[in-house]
């Protein structure tokens, strides 16, 4: 599992804690670009130098809790499903008092960037994927 953090802002959440139901992405995806920059394999890496790109083809959320401005987010990222052409990564969302405000799930498959046709997930980065496995 990896954590990222983030916090709550005012463009995010209203003043009766009710988040933006999109913002929940924005907290996966800054979460998911934390982790693949702390491994070193970046999306710079990813769109400069390698022959494929993974996008989302599947996206899903579930609301618990308030959560308001300024508050401390604690995003854990786990990798619930490797498959041959996608993946599946889960992001479980806790405020500073480890309340559990929210949940994102997205399925990534990997395509070939010149035909934009689904293609088995690169071995590099299978492996860093299976290391973080639940």
């Amino acid at each position: 599992m990896y954590i990222a953090y983030n916090q709550v802002r005012m463009h995010d959440t209203d003043m009766a804690g009710i988040l933006y139901f999109p913002r929940v992405f924005r907290f996966a995806q800054d979460a998911l670009e934390d982790f693949l920059d702390n491994t070193g394999y970046t999306f710079h890496q990813i769109f400069k130098k390698d022959h494929f790109i993974f996008v989302i083809a599947h996206a899903e959320s579930d609301y618990f809790a308030p959560v308001f401005v300024g508050d401390k987010l604690e995003i854990h990222v786990t990798v619930s499903h490797i498959g041959t052409s996608s993946f599946t990564v889960l992001y479980e969302i806790y405020n500073q008092d480890k309340v559990h405000v929210g949940r994102a799930k997205t399925v990534h498959v990997t395509l070939n960037t010149t035909h934009r046709k689904a293609i088995p997930i690169p071995e590099d980065l299978k492996k860093l994927l299976e290391e973080h496995l639940v």
